[in-house]
């Protein structure tokens, strides 16, 4: 018995190994710009305010794929999704290191859109979810999100210092774009071979047309789902086009070296989410309840943005500019580890839980669709300190309505736990 124990447990972390392997690349070209923007601005030959386009086309087909993936998952194996993802969004990338036109790019990333979001963000949520019992769910997204910044972070570590560096600017940036696009065909192999059938953990070999309506009903009747999802939304705008500010600003504010402000990105986005989404997974489990280790998060992330927006601007003050604004980030990866947590507090069955997870991320993520845009006017052709700071204070002020729907949703799930 012990030994059959300890058997399905490795074979649990494998599985959710072999997820972060994959997941540690699938947002690395779509999001590319956060840490080579102005080689790939230089590269396509457009402005600021294109470059804000083609996140916003990515950002409305990701929106609405977000909630259509949901029932997808619901309804075809994750195992293949995951596969056909990867691969898919690999061979996007190979187009990608083309540098071909405005309209090209815009189609690519439609089909990044589609790829890393309608046919694999809630298959991957729902592999997830299936791995682990109720008292494993922190530690099961921690991990996760933990594996994810892992992997990237040694993908892009690897690609910045290995390829890019060796031939920098335009030819560097082409290298490490087909770099990352050979790791995509790696990981959908990988997640074909290692990824179970998800049909083998539910309830139901099939699910029809009706059950997945029945499904989405029954889902968006629960208010918490709702809550949920306006409290990721408001994280995300601060992590994704607020935080995502982070490298022009000290480059262009603060003096920092673009090359070190490359590195600093890589270290920010893939190695602090590895730190913080694990310590939060372990904390969230000893808590025994995400909502509360998310009040904590919030009321941090207030302070270390409030912090970082009135740190005086200037190359003097680089240092401390980028102390806090690791700070900020770590508490923000804590969040992101873990937002998704709340769903296991509502009991929803394991048929459901792909549209569950395609809900509250379409709500969720729905910055995507507009805050790029938003926050690139904001900028505008030469931003300065002033334009900067602006977009943080609007940070600040997403963060407190945040944490306002998590105390909204910890409302709800003690009524709904009253009510049983």
């Amino acid at each position: 018995m012990g030994e059959k124990s300890s058997s399905l447990l490795s074979k649990k972390w494998l599985i959710l190994f072999i997820i972060c392997v994959g997941g540690g690349i699938v947002y690395i070209l779509p999001y590319i710009q956060y840490s080579f923007y102005d080689d790939l601005q230089a590269a396509f030959g457009i402005s600021n305010l294109q470059m804000g386009n083609l996140m916003t086309v990515l950002g409305i087909v990701s929106s609405i794929a977000y909630l259509f993936g949901g029932l997808l998952a619901d309804k075809f194996n994750v195992r293949w999704l995951i596969s056909i993802s990867l691969a898919v969004t690999g061979a996007a990338g190979i187009w990608f290191a083309t540098f071909p036109s405005y309209p090209q790019l815009m189609a690519i990333m439609l089909i990044y859109g589609f790829s890393t979001v309608f046919t694999y963000w809630p298959a991957m949520i729902k592999a997830v979810k299936l791995l682990g019992s109720d008292d494993e769910q922190g530690r099961m997204f921690g991990f996760r999100e933990a594996g994810f910044g892992l992997f990237a972070f040694v993908y892009s570590q690897l690609g910045t210092w290995l390829i890019y560096k060796a031939s920098p600017d335009i030819t560097g940036v082409r290298n490490i774009i087909i770099y990352y696009s050979i790791i995509y065909f790696a990981a959908a192999v990988l997640s074909f071979l290692f990824i179970p059938n998800s049909s083998a953990s539910q309830k139901k070999e099939k699910v029809s047309f009706s059950d997945l309506m029945h499904g989405l009903a029954y889902v968006c009747k629960m208010p918490a789902i709702w809550m949920v999802g306006l409290m990721v939304f408001c994280a995300y705008c601060v992590s994704g086009a607020g935080l995502g500010k982070l490298v022009p600003y000290w480059t262009s504010v603060m003096g920092v070296d673009t090359g070190v402000a490359a590195s600093l990105s890589s270290v920010r986005l893939y190695l602090l989410p590895f730190l913080a989404a694990a310590l939060a997974g372990v904390l969230v489990d000893r808590l025994k309840s995400a909502t509360k280790f998310l009040t904590r998060a919030f009321i941090l992330l207030i302070v270390a943005m409030a912090a970082f927006t009135i740190t005086p601007a200037g190359n003097n003050m680089a240092v401390v500019s980028i102390i806090i604004g690791f700070a900020a980030s770590f508490v923000i990866y804590m969040m992101r580890g873990t937002y998704f947590v709340p769903m296991t507090e509502l009991d929803i069955p394991d048929e459901y839980i792909g549209t569950a997870a395609g809900i509250v991320s379409f709500i969720g993520f729905l910055p995507d669709a507009f805050m790029f845009t938003v926050f690139g006017k904001m900028m505008g052709d030469n931003p300065g300190a002033a334009e900067y700071k602006a977009i943080f204070w609007v940070c600040v002020a997403l963060a407190a309505a945040g944490l306002l729907l998590n105390y909204g949703t910890q409302v709800l799930i003690r009524k709904t736990k009253k009510a049983r």
